[in-house]
């Protein structure tokens, strides 16, 4: 099947998802009308930050002002001080799952979560753009986008190393990763155990109230992780162009500055010599994470990258069948790593995430990349191996990086945006 004829057939399906996930009702709290579209139609039915950039960016290729309302939508939860929170909890459930008020401010029923996420919302606003030259909608969201990158150079980045710090793993949007067991200080594979350093931080941001300077300077959870500050250089770049489509020269300027300021801080401070690959770092003693996951491949999104790094990441890394070359990359663990687990990962009847199957949002953020570089060919056989995934399994969750197995929630969300890559 051709790329035009599968395009066509995934946009149907992609109608469809959207469809059967739509969430729509309304809020007492807000005093309006709510739709967007939920990750899945079951467990996961509020809406998340990155999920909704990733929905909004296949909404562009059919429907723009769908597109926009989905954008439109989440950014109602942002709280007054500029703070996007990392889900919204619209309907009106007296009784939200458990995680809800662990990761909110003590509420009995919160609205919001107290955490954010990869702040990728400006990535879905360009490619938006770029369809159908809305300046209105520019005029609209930008100045709300702006403020939260504000807040979180205010707020996460203490020592000013134009670095944006998490102070949860459910920040980074890969929740379970093993990046942050080094930064919680839990190295061994005993999940019980495991979970519990995972949550001891959110327990302690809940007692220290999610200040997010005071939990970074007692320094129990401190990251500044790669997808995420990958996500907020690409992001300010993108505001840089927006605001200056719309006469904002100021505004352009500052987000043009601070997207250069932190990529060079990014490429050097999270670039290890020795093994030729990114690493996330955490503490005020900024250690690295020497763990490889998807997350070290991610830079590769980012516009300034050198070509030895990039050599390094693709060569060395990516098409190393003993790290990432799966015969359906791009695991989220590399193969050689302690960590590694292809299949799902059992913790009781909780599956721990991200520690090894292959997720269709992070290939996004790598294929691109391979674009932005030259990578074509790579970049095309990724997109290949994907569909065949797609074709073997339905828009899942997450895969089998061995056999192409689709696990956990079918249709899937964001699994839509290979539509983006074809």
């Amino acid at each position: 099947m051709g790329n035009n004829a599968l395009k066509t057939k995934y946009i149907q399906k992609a109608k469809a998802i959207f469809l059967a996930n739509l969430m729509q009702g309304y809020s007492a709290w807000k005093k309006t009308n709510y739709k967007y579209i939920a990750p899945a139609s079951k467990e996961y039915i509020y809406q998340w930050l990155w999920d909704s950039a990733f929905h909004a960016i296949v909404l562009s290729h059919f429907d723009t002002s769908w597109a926009k309302s989905e954008i439109r939508n989440f950014l109602m939860g942002q709280w007054p001080d500029g703070f996007i929170p990392h889900v919204v909890f619209w309907g009106n459930k007296k009784i939200l799952p458990h995680w809800a008020y662990i990761e909110s401010k003590l509420s009995i029923r919160p609205r919001t979560t107290a955490l954010t996420q990869p702040p990728a919302l400006a990535l879905a606003v360009e490619v938006i753009y770029e369809k159908d030259k809305d300046k209105d909608f520019l005029r609209d969201v930008l100045p709300k986008l702006a403020r939260h990158h504000r807040w979180l150079l205010e707020n996460r980045d203490i020592d000013k190393d134009n670095l944006i710090s998490i102070i949860s793993p459910n920040e980074s949007g890969m929740d379970e990763s093993p990046v942050f067991q080094f930064v919680a200080g839990f190295l061994a594979q005993d999940a019980a155990r495991l979970h519990y350093y995972y949550r001891r931080g959110d327990f302690l941001n809940h007692r220290f109230l999610f200040n997010s300077k005071l939990i970074l300077e007692k320094d129990y959870f401190n990251c500044e992780e790669l997808v995420f500050n990958t996500v907020f250089i690409q992001a300010s770049r993108s505001l840089a162009k927006l605001f200056l489509e719309i006469g904002e020269i100021s505004e352009a300027k500052f987000f043009d500055g601070i997207a250069q300021k932190s990529e060079n801080s990014l490429l050097e401070k999270c670039w290890d010599d020795k093994d030729q690959i990114f690493y996330s770092i955490f503490s005020k003693n900024e250690k690295k994470a020497k763990v490889k996951t998807v997350a070290s491949l991610i830079p590769l999104f980012l516009d300034g990258i050198s070509k030895t790094q990039a050599d390094a990441l693709v060569k060395k890394h990516l098409l190393s069948k003993n790290e990432f070359w799966t015969n359906f990359p791009i695991p989220s663990v590399a193969k050689n790593e302690i960590y590694y687990t292809p299949t799902e990962t059992p913790f009781y009847k909780v599956k721990l995430l991200w520690r090894g199957p292959t997720w269709i949002n992070t290939n996004w953020f790598v294929i691109k990349g391979l674009r932005k570089h030259g990578y074509d060919e790579i970049a095309d056989q990724i997109i290949e191996k994907t569909c065949q995934m797609i074709e073997k399994s339905g828009f899942r969750e997450y895969y089998n990086p061995e056999t192409g197995e689709g696990y956990r929630r079918s249709n899937f969300g964001w699994s839509t945006l290979i539509l983006d890559l074809l």
